[in-house]
C-alpha cells in the first residue's frame, strides 16, 4: 500500500470518528434536555442541497445556544412552549457564471415565535417575499 492511501484512510477515519463523537455528544445532551423540559416542542429547520442550497441556521434561542437535533436526515432545535426570541439567517448558494457559487446569506435576524406545547413546526424561508416562515406541521 502507498503512503498517500494509508494518509487518506487515517483521514477518513478521523472525520468519520469526530462525526460519531459529535452525534453521541449531541444524542446525550438532548436526552438531558428533554429530561428536564419533557414539554420541548421540535423545530424543524428548511435544508436543502442538490445543484444548489439553501439553509435556516438558528444562532441562539432567548439569548442562549439552541438545542440542536438531527431526526431521519432533518435537522432541527427543541425549544421549551412559549414565546422565544429566536436569532436566524438564512443562507442560499447556486453554481455560478462567473464564480464557482454564488451565495445570498438574509439575516441574522431576531424574529418571535409562539411555540405551543405539543406541536411540531417548520422554520423556512419564502425567497419570493425574503422573510422567514414558521408554520406547525
Amino acid at each position: 500500500m502507498s503512503i498517500s492511501v494509508i494518509i487518506a484512510v487515517v483521514i477518513i477515519g478521523a472525520i468519520y470518528y469526530s462525526y460519531i463523537t459529535k452525534m453521541k455528544k449531541m444524542k446525550a445532551s438532548n436526552q438531558d434536555f428533554i429530561a428536564a423540559h419533557p414539554e420541548a416542542v421540535k423545530i424543524f429547520l428548511t435544508t436543502k442541497a442538490l445543484i444548489t442550497s439553501e439553509a435556516v441556521t438558528v444562532y441562539s434561542v432567548d439569548d442562549e445556544a439552541p438545542q440542536s437535533f438531527i431526526e431521519n436526515g432533518k435537522s432541527g432545535l427543541y425549544v421549551i412552549p412559549g414565546s422565544r426570541i429566536v436569532e436566524m439567517a438564512y443562507t442560499y448558494s447556486r453554481p455560478g457564471i462567473v464564480h464557482k457559487n454564488v451565495t445570498q446569506t438574509i439575516g441574522p435576524e431576531k424574529k418571535e415565535l409562539l411555540v405551543e406545547n405539543g406541536k411540531e413546526y417548520l422554520l423556512g424561508f419564502d425567497r419570493e417575499n425574503e422573510s422567514f416562515i414558521f408554520k406547525e406541521l
